[in-house]
């Protein structure tokens, strides 16, 4: 599978210290998929709510998921487009 350098510096930036993770995306393995989306969750941990001091810590923390979810759908796209039809 071909991936964009742009998608995977994107993705790379987002997990900098996910060895296997930068591994499939430099060799264009389909499992970059499994791992963006085993990642990229839609819910703020009740440990992380109380542990925020603030309503901005809280949108960061949101802002963080909402990217994550944004780069599995853009792998979506991106495979999608390359299946042989």
């Amino acid at each position: 599978m071909f991936y964009p350098e742009n998608f995977k510096n994107r993705v790379k930036k987002v997990y900098p210290d996910w060895d296997e993770l930068h591994l499939g995306l430099d060799n264009g393995y389909e499992i970059v998929g499994r791992y963006l989306n085993d990642a990229s969750h839609e819910t703020i941990s009740v440990e992380a709510v109380l542990a925020a001091t603030s309503l901005e810590e809280l949108k960061k923390i949101a802002e963080a998921i909402k990217v994550k979810k944004e780069l599995f759908r853009e792998w979506n796209q991106l495979f999608r487009g390359q299946i042989p039809c």
